[in-house]
């Protein structure tokens, strides 16, 4: 005798979602926690604090709602928007903004990718010993 059990695509997309989760919140403190809230890096500050909330409400939306696939694929958009900001937004020259913004984009177009991909529905069969 087989069963089956299907894993329903929030399944497979919420651990990448939750990490979404958290580097949406990362990106919102970050301009604080790694100094670069002051005047010479006011473009860096507020895409990395807009591009956060962003991230998060996105991904917490997916996280909570049921057939919200293609808000992954926005939430990649948005991980791409963070790798060129600072080229976009001329920010290059505050180094620490810069490779946060660019590590969290990779990060996040990576779990966005991965969630939007997850949304699959798989089915496995597993034999039952007899």
């Amino acid at each position: 005798m087989n069963d089956r059990y299907t894993n329903t695509p929030e399944d497979a997309s919420r651990p990448a979602s939750v990490l979404n989760v958290l580097a949406g919140i990362w990106l919102i403190i970050s301009p604080w926690v790694l100094g670069f809230n002051h005047d010479m890096a006011m473009a860096a500050l507020w895409s990395t604090l807009i591009g956060g909330i962003v991230v998060l409400v996105l991904a917490a939306i997916r996280l909570a709602t049921t057939g919200t696939e293609g808000l992954s694929w926005i939430n990649l958009l948005a991980g791409v928007w963070l790798i060129i900001s600072p080229f976009v937004l001329a920010f290059t020259a505050a180094q620490m903004a810069m490779g946060n913004a660019m590590f969290l984009g990779i990060l996040v177009a990576i779990f966005s990718l991965w969630a939007a991909l997850g949304s699959q529905t798989t089915t496995t069969t597993v034999a039952r010993p007899r």
